[in-house]
């Protein structure tokens, strides 16, 4: 018996001993960080940011792979079913794991059995806007326009699913309007069937819209969170706007595929938090009006996505928005 257990007791230092050093080579190849969105637009743009300073701070290379379409669905798939060994990663958002359960009947994977949640990782706008060529300059006068045009008005999204396709229906639902969703492909692709006068209004983030607000193009009538932000100086809250009772916040975090190993789950956790938290990080953020926001703990981030999730159960219910 004695003998039995000082085997036993080796085996167990063994396997430590053996995992210790698994971490510390990892990682030995690069990495895939997923997205759901193409180039061009907000999830791009930070995909980007995260990949270069990510691939400074482990040593190899992080590869940006943009797999858009159905909300980000098939990106989060193609994550949830890749192999558990901490090489392939997604950058997703309040959007795939706490609105899409919601909005799709027959999703292929679960958003919390399916991931092993790291961190999340940046705060971000959203805004409602037009272009100057429609003469409308608030919510109000946008509101009384669609009202007095029934059936004619639509407003673009980067997709179903989407912040910005939810509060277009949460939009419609409160102020008593009937715009038509049209979704994209992306952010870029539904800001270009904006500015080609194809579609009225355009519900986008900060990094996709605030170049042509900038240049004249896009006028910002209001964000889709009940109050102002620091970010986005100049361009009311809704309640500010005059639409009481539409808050809806935006974030991104990063998730591993299910049952990587607690070492590399923590690895990432550490590496990428401290990527989030460098000057020149929060700096290339804010110029789009976003910021980094970094959990305490993967765990702490696990059980931020669940409240979030049970969270836009209602929200999703009482706004009509379906997606299958």
């Amino acid at each position: 018996m004695h003998l039995f257990a000082r085997r036993a007791l080796a085996a167990v230092l063994l396997m430590i001993a053996s995992m210790a050093a698994w971490a510390q080579g990892y990682p030995d190849r690069p990495l895939r960080l997923v997205v759901g969105f193409p180039p061009g637009g907000s999830g791009d743009f930070l995909a980007r940011i995260i990949a270069d300073e990510l691939a400074r701070e482990i040593g190899q290379p992080v590869v940006v792979d943009n797999r858009p379409g159905a909300g980000s669905n098939i990106a989060a798939e193609h994550v949830a079913r890749a192999a558990s060994d901490g090489y392939t990663i997604l950058l997703a958002g309040n959007f795939t794991h706490a609105i899409n359960p919601w909005l799709y009947k027959n999703l292929s994977w679960d958003p919390h059995r399916d991931f092993t949640p790291i961190t999340e990782v940046a705060l971000m706008s959203i805004i409602v806007c037009v272009t100057p060529e429609r003469g409308i300059r608030s919510m109000k006068e946008l509101i009384a326009r669609v009202r007095s045009e029934p059936g004619k008005w639509f407003y673009a999204s980067p997709g179903n699913g989407t912040s910005q396709h939810l509060a277009g229906a949460e939009l419609n639902r409160i102020t008593g309007t009937d715009m038509q969703h049209v979704p994209f492909k992306g952010g870029a692709p539904s800001l270009q069937a904006v500015l080609a006068g194809d579609v009225q209004v355009m519900i986008g983030t900060t990094p996709v819209v605030l170049p042509q607000i900038r240049a004249g193009k896009l006028v910002p009538l209001a964000l889709i969170t009940r109050a102002a932000s620091k970010m986005v100086p100049g361009v009311p809250g809704m309640e500010e706007a005059g639409v009481s009772g539409l808050d809806l916040g935006s974030w991104w975090g990063i998730w591993a595929p299910p049952g990587i190993r607690p070492e590399v789950k923590q690895r990432l956790y550490t590496t990428i938090t401290k990527v989030m938290r460098l000057p020149q990080v929060a700096e290339k953020l804010a110029r789009e009006a976003m910021e980094p926001e970094i959990s305490a703990s993967p765990e702490e981030f696990a059980a931020f996505v669940r409240r979030d999730h049970a969270s836009y159960e209602p929200i999703v219910r009482s706004s009509g928005a379906k997606a299958d």
